[in-house]
């Protein structure tokens, strides 16, 4: 069985190390954090591993595998450290991070020899316990030495994982595209909420309101795709709505009204999908949602 060594025994790191311990695809053998108490607290976690800080990598025993994970600015940091004081000529060094190619970050290590790529499970990893429990699943975009990716596409096929490959040119987009879908998602419903409290409406109320709409139009969508799940004014050419809308936000908040606007420029391109609106309407609606105050 192949052994891993993890440097950033965060919440992901946990998480991985717990699930392939468990299945036994993988030997956790040893744990560096930043202290020896958080290094401590993943050993409960995975139930397994030696203790190591990250200032004693020199020290850890050699490994098939090195998963870096920690934060995106640390990650180069710790690889050259990694590649300055381990013999990683047979290695496979890996990171997880969505935003970071492998050469980005890991170049230091394959020039000593190692195999490098970057897996990013696209997923929460808020809370260990849960993760572990909802992992099977989960998709995960890679890139990187080919001889990396044999070894660890069926470390994550292991684990029901589903892994997809993504052009490391082209990352930066595919990382802002989870951005937009998940933490962009968020703060659309804060401005929502935010929306109606300017109306009047209490934020528990506006929470109550927003959970079998927001529900709905998500199962709508991934059944139907977005084109046909879209609805409102701007789907029915209703322009004096969007106009008296679009008054009502500069009014209060003009930067809001912006979003609006570049929102519903998204929107009108995918009513144009739906052919259901004449070409008048479309250009009133086009020239709405461009026009500056």
């Amino acid at each position: 069985m192949k052994t891993l060594n993890i440097l950033g025994a965060g919440r992901l790191g946990q998480t991985l190390a717990h699930l392939w311990h468990n299945t036994q695809v993988l030997t956790i053998q040893a744990l560096a954090n930043r202290t020896l108490e958080s290094a401590q607290r993943a050993q409960a976690f995975i139930s397994t591993g030696q203790l190591f800080t990250l200032d004693q990598i020199e020290a850890m025993p050699q490994a098939d595998l090195w998963l870096i994970a920690c934060p995106d600015d640390q990650l180069k940091i710790y690889c050259e450290r990694l590649a300055a004081t381990q013999n990683l000529t047979h290695s496979l060094v890996f990171h997880c991070s969505g935003a970071l190619t492998a050469q980005e970050v890991l170049a230091s290590a394959k020039a000593q020899g190692a195999s490098i790529a970057s897996i990013h499970p696209i997923k929460s990893f808020a809370q260990p316990q849960l993760a572990v429990s909802t992992f099977a699943g989960t998709y995960c975009g890679m890139e990187g030495d080919a001889q990396a990716l044999e070894v660890l596409v069926p470390l994550f096929t292991k684990l029901s994982a589903h892994t997809f490959i993504i052009k490391a040119e082209a990352k930066t987009l595919y990382h802002a595209a989870s951005v937009i879908a998940c933490n962009y998602l968020v703060a659309l419903q804060e401005l929502a909420l935010q929306t109606y409290a300017q109306a009047g409406v209490e934020r528990t109320q506006a929470l109550a309101i927003l959970q079998p709409i927001v529900t709905t139009t998500v199962q709508t969508m991934f059944q139907l795709d977005t084109s046909k799940a879209l609805t409102g004014p701007i789907a029915r050419g209703d322009t004096q709505t969007v106009a008296k809308q679009l008054t009502a936000l500069n009014a209060w908040n003009p930067d809001y009204a912006g979003l609006y606007q570049s929102l519903g420029q998204i929107a009108l391109q995918l009513t144009r999908k739906q052919h259901n609106l004449e070409a008048s309407s479309l250009a009133v609606l086009e020239q709405l949602l461009t026009a500056r105050p």
